[in-house]
């Protein structure tokens, strides 16, 4: 393979030109330093500097709305319709039904409900959020063959697309990403890899970092072992399959075709911008009011602090020296009316309404962003049916969101979907939970990758009362012997009874145990 540089690098270089223009980075930083509390940066006014983090708060509830709820991926086949041998007709149901069970376990296995919350803080933060997915040839299966998929997140910042006008990844002509890497390690891929050792020693650190998402990304470890360079990996299509490349600025480490159809790449925006593969963060259109919430308090203890106690004015003709100590006489110089050589002047009144302002300017922020007080959950629940009511009319702003971000996950499972037929020998078992036990079964990948595999998922709805609704509806259904106990400890919602488990055997056991004693009794007849 030639690892000559190909033209990768240019197109990185003119990417950058892009985002540049646009104040991408600059925009990312500024919405992660207000996200995290810092909001006074720059600011060199003599004033407090105080923070009322209703950013944090807004964005945080936005998150986990989105996010609330049981995420399920099933898969299907459009062609399974129009197969005539049933043979092969069964088999691709039972593959796809052991692919559908084996995205449950993935889910789990790769942690996807802690990234969940890390992809939607960072479109919250940036306006985009991405998972990267590649194959993993040294990880452990548990069986004889090695290798797995790995899914992480990549910062929309690092995403380099060839259309910078259209959100659809699939749709690009090519696709790079780029990342920082220790210079030893990328020197050691490049050597495993059959690089030539001129070229693998010529690969060295720079100081790309500043095009990294947010202040931190700017400070790294240097020295001999720490040191990091930039990577690019590029990703394009030949006769309809992905082929990858994975660069640095002195060499190409690696150059793959493989047999997927998909880039890796699952990507959404939070709020789609017209004619742009970047889309616009909630944090933008708040940081204006952040600034001033902020600034107007920090008024209100200045004034505060220098008008809050009274003063006192003095003749120093009259009075040469004043002195607060209590009971210690003053002396004073000269006749008449001492009065008319002191007064106290009393504390400074705030201008009424400025306060009240301030309130005002936080519920507004918070309401035209659909983050109320009932869904912040700050009222008392006197009313539930009214309380969920108001929280389900405040989630509808974030029904696009939640909409693009379900897009993204379904663009995942598919990902898997590709690599796996692809990745996957036949003989290769799925793992999968069944009533809480790990087992494993076949799927014939030879035949799904030839056929129309898509994934769909369904995010079930959760809301903050559907516990304690469920458990009064249980409750009234017990009261009017509707059923029995066992049943009710069945149903109840999970967490709200320790020892659930050994209770609910304990009474099926003694159930049995009074059948057994009744049956045991003669007949008197």
């Amino acid at each position: 393979m030639n690892h000559n540089l190909s033209k990768t690098w240019s197109q990185y270089e003119a990417g950058k030109e892009y985002k540049r223009r646009i104040g991408l980075y600059e925009r990312v930083r500024t919405n992660e330093r207000y996200y995290r509390g810092d909001q006074w940066e720059g600011t060199a006014e003599e004033l407090p500097k105080p923070v009322f983090n209703i950013i944090r708060r807004m964005i945080d509830y936005m998150i986990c709305t989105v996010a609330s709820g049981n995420i399920c991926i099933s898969y299907s086949d459009e062609n399974l319709p129009y197969i005539s041998s049933p043979a092969k007709s069964a088999l691709m149901e039972q593959g796809i039904e052991a692919m559908t069970k084996n995205a449950a376990y993935r889910w789990e296995r790769c942690k996807m409900s802690n990234l969940v919350f890390k992809l939607l803080s960072d479109a919250a933060i940036s306006g985009d959020g991405a998972v990267y997915c590649y194959w993993d040839s040294k990880a452990e299966s548990g069986q004889i063959f090695s290798g797995d998929i790995v899914t992480a997140l990549v910062d929309s910042t690092n995403i380099f697309p060839a259309d910078v006008n259209t959100s659809d990844i699939q749709s690009q002509e090519y696709i790079i990403i780029s990342g920082r890497e220790s210079v030893r390690s990328l020197r050691a891929q490049a050597e495993e890899h059959g690089v030539a050792p001129d070229l693998c020693k010529a690969i060295s650190p720079d100081k790309e970092y500043s095009l990294g998402a947010g202040d931190l990304a700017a400070y790294e470890l240097e020295g001999d072992e720490e040191s990091k360079a930039t990577y690019l990996i590029k990703f394009w299509r030949e006769d309809g399959f992905v082929c990858f490349e994975k660069s640095t600025k002195e060499c190409v480490i690696r150059r793959v075709k493989t047999s997927c159809r998909l880039y890796p790449i699952a990507f959404f925006n939070w709020y789609s911008t017209k004619n742009s593969f970047h889309g616009t963060s909630p944090i933008s259109n708040i940081i204006p009011n952040q600034k001033f919430i902020n600034r107007a308090y920090a008024m209100v203890m200045k004034h505060m602090t220098d008008t809050a106690f009274s003063k006192v004015v003095y003749d120093k003709s009259k009075i040469p020296e004043w002195t607060n100590r209590v009971g210690e006489a003053i002396a004073a110089v000269g006749g008449g009316n001492i009065a008319d050589a002191v007064s106290v002047v009393g504390v400074g009144q705030l201008q009424s309404g400025y306060t009240e302002l301030i309130e005002q300017a936080v519920s507004m922020t918070k309401e035209l962003s659909g983050v109320t007080d009932s869904a912040l959950g700050n009222v008392i629940p006197q009313n539930t049916s009214a309380i969920i009511a108001l929280q389900e009319t405040s989630r509808l702003p974030l029904e696009l969101v939640r909409s693009a971000f379900s897009q993204c996950i379904e663009d995942l499972a598919n990902i898997w979907a590709d690599m796996m037929c692809v990745y996957y020998p036949r003989e290769r078992l799925l793992p999968y939970y069944e009533n809480g036990k790990l087992s494993a079964t076949h799927a014939d990948f030879s035949i799904i990758s030839r056929n129309l595999v898509k994934a769909k998922v369904e995010v079930g709805n959760i809301n903050n009362y559907s516990d304690s609704g469920t458990q009064a509806v249980l409750d009234k259904l017990l009261e009017g012997g509707h059923i029995s106990a066992i049943q009710y400890l069945e149903q109840l919602p999970d967490g709200a009874l320790s020892g659930r488990a050994s209770l609910i055997e304990s009474l099926k056991s003694t159930l049995q145990i009074n059948e057994t004693k009744k049956e045991d009794v003669p007949d008197e007849h």
